[in-house]
This record gives structure tokens, C-alpha cells and sequence, in this order.
């Protein structure tokens, strides 16, 4: 389990899909955010540089999960395993009666674009959704880490935009979900 001190490493973090909820025990949640709507729930941690996503409806669900190694995850209900290299699409048709849509990315910078790029999602972030800065975790770089996971939540989806900043390595982990109600 990471702790508030230890900061992630943006090589080592990893995309998951579970097919159940994900135990909260698992992780150092600093931001705990619920979306309600009438036929589905929602749940949104913000869990260092990562998140979990779960969407929920009744007893059935998917989990997203970004974490590096120190998180320990089960085996059991994965469904997906991605690395954070480049840029990659996936989809699940009907699982359980959720449709899931992912795209993801690993985006390296130049100095002044990152720079940029980190001032301009901090400023959305303070904005609207969640915004989660990490000032404690030690970096060479004079920026910040930060996570900022926006949403959209209709009737019968929930559309997630979530931005994971890693100064030291000048990258961005975007990721882009849709959680659609089959």
C-alpha cells in the first residue's frame, strides 16, 4: 500500500479492469467522491497519482484502476491489464450489462509545453471536478504532481476525464472512460 510520502513513479503505473468493486483497504484514498444517479452508483478515489473508477449497477460493476506496483491487487475479476506506454483504446461489450470504453495515454513533454500543459489542467482542476495536488512528494522539477479527474454523469453513462501530472518525468497519464449502461 503506498503512503502519503511515497511518490509514484510514472513507468511503473498500470491500467486495470475488474469486474467487481475493488476494497478501499487496497489504497491511500485522498479524494472520495460519489455520483448517483437512478440507475446506477458511482464511486471516484483519487488515490495518489491514480484512481479508481467504480460504476455500479445493483450488485454488478467494473472497477477501473490505475496503480503502480505498490499497490496490491488481486487476481481475481481482472479483466484488464495495461502498461502506460503510448496510446491505447479498449472496449468491453456488455459486461454485466455495462458497455466500458477506455482510451488512455502517456503523454512526455518538452519542458515549456509541459509547463504549459501542467498550468493549464490546474487551472480547469480548480474550476470543476477534482483536483488533488501532491506538494509533499519531493521532485526535482518546480511543479507539482497533481491528479485531476473530471466526469460527466447522465441517466445512463458516466464519462471520466482523468490527468495524473509527473513533473519530474515532464508526462501526463490521461485517461478517458465511458461507463455506458447496456
Amino acid at each position: 500500500m503506498g503512503t502519503e510520502q511515497q511518490q509514484q513513479r510514472v513507468a511503473t503505473v498500470r491500467l486495470f479492469l475488474y469486474d467487481r468493486q475493488i476494497h478501499p483497504e487496497l489504497f491511500t484514498i485522498h479524494h472520495d467522491h460519489r455520483v448517483v444517479q437512478n440507475d446506477y452508483e458511482a464511486q471516484i478515489w483519487v488515490t495518489g497519482c491514480t484512481h479508481v473508477i467504480g460504476f455500479f449497477r445493483g450488485a454488478q460493476g467494473l472497477a477501473e484502476v490505475t496503480a503502480g506496483p505498490e499497490a496490491e491487487l488481486p487476481q481475481r475479476g481482472r479483466l484488464l491489464d495495461l502498461p502506460f506506454r503510448g496510446e491505447r483504446n479498449h472496449e468491453c461489450h456488455a459486461v454485466m450489462g455495462i458497455r466500458y470504453m477506455m482510451g488512455m495515454q502517456a503523454e512526455t513533454m518538452s519542458p515549456a509545453v509541459y509547463g504549459r500543459t501542467h498550468h493549464e489542467l490546474a487551472r480547469q482542476g480548480a474550476k470543476r471536478g477534482l483536483f488533488v495536488p501532491f506538494p509533499q512528494w519531493m521532485t526535482r522539477a518546480p511543479l507539482t504532481p497533481f491528479s485531476f479527474v473530471d466526469y460527466e454523469a447522465s441517466a445512463t453513462q458516466l464519462h471520466v476525464f482523468a490527468f495524473h501530472a509527473f513533473p519530474d518525468d515532464l508526462t501526463i497519464l490521461k485517461t478517458q472512460s465511458i461507463f455506458e449502461l447496456a
